[in-house]
């Protein structure tokens, strides 16, 4: 069958309105060859949502928003709808949140599933809610830079030219103090330089001495041994008996006990042992004076009489 020349243009000019209507849904971002199910929310404001804007699910694209209106009885509030694909389904009570696409500008709307085992028909309204944007969230950051600025001002406004030029003059006196810092350290360099010189000359005889040095600790080890071992509170205890033995005997001598308590205490033997000190003192003058009172002999054995 041979088709006559106004047939096909006529195929052709379906064809091509058929692909403009396509191409004005797929820049929309409606995809009218995929089957989709469509659903309804309702928000006080949209905060930038538009026409085509996408419906992300985990990241993912999943669906686009296809009109925006405001509800016929509550004019306040806007009905949003959106479709998603068909084979996603849409659990109760999920939520459609609007946030933020980017840092910088656009609006999305995502989809946060519950855990309900029922899905939302084809048509049903979700929960909406709306994610505060990041101007939301510089707001304060900017009254307080405001605020800083503002805060700037007065301070630089206290300023005038002559505290301008005390400012300044102090500002060189730091300057003049950073040099004279500068000139001291040049000057003192060559006494840090003799410092750490005689550190390195200490540090290098105590490494060459080092066995020395381990021995004098090895030694100092052994006596620290040695006391250890040593049986010291026995020697204490012995010292300490030694000691109360030493105070009885003390005690008794200041009581008058005993030989060296009576010589210590008694006087009487004092006296007694001076007089007796003193007769043989006497005695002894006497006999060299009058000997013979006391040694008789004769030579013919005859004795003299006085």
């Amino acid at each position: 069958m041979k088709l006559t020349k106004e047939t096909k243009i006529g195929i052709i000019a379906v064809i091509t309105f058929a692909l403009l209507v396509w191409g004005f849904n797929f820049l929309k971002g409606k995809n009218i060859i995929v089957t989709s199910n469509y659903y309804f929310v309702v928000y006080d404001h949209i905060d930038g949502l538009e026409d085509a804007s996408a419906v992300m699910l985990s990241g993912y694209k999943v669906g686009v928003v296809e009109t925006i209106k405001f509800h016929k009885k509550q004019r306040s509030r806007i009905i949003v709808r959106f479709s998603v694909d068909k084979d996603i389904m849409i659990p109760q009570n999920s939520k459609a949140v609007i946030e933020p696409a980017t840092l910088i500008a656009g609006k999305i709307i995502k989809l946060e599933f519950s855990d309900e085992i029922q899905f939302h028909e084809k048509g049903d309204t979700l929960i909406g809610l709306i994610k505060p944007g990041l101007e939301s969230e510089l707001i304060p950051i900017k009254n307080k830079a405001e605020r800083l600025i503002e805060s700037l001002d007065s301070v630089l406004s206290i300023f005038d030219a002559e505290r301008r030029k005390g400012l300044q003059n102090s500002l060189d006196n730091i300057e003049n103090i950073s040099g004279d810092l500068s000139g001291l350290v040049a000057e003192e360099k060559d006494k840090l330089s003799k410092i750490l010189t005689n550190f390195e000359s200490i540090s290098d005889n105590l490494k060459n001495n080092n066995e020395k040095i381990s021995n004098v600790l090895a030694n100092f080890s052994n006596i620290s041994d040695s006391l250890a071992q040593a049986n010291i509170k026995s020697t204490v205890l012995n010292a300490n008996k030694t000691l109360a033995e030493l105070g009885e005997i003390s005690g008794k001598i200041n009581k008058g006990e005993g030989t060296i308590g009576l010589l210590i205490n008694n006087d009487s033997l004092y006296v007694n042992l001076n007089q007796l000190a003193t007769d043989l003192d006497k005695l002894v003058i006497d006999l060299n004076e009058n000997p013979k009172r006391y040694i008789h002999f004769s030579l013919f054995g005859k004795k003299d009489k006085q």
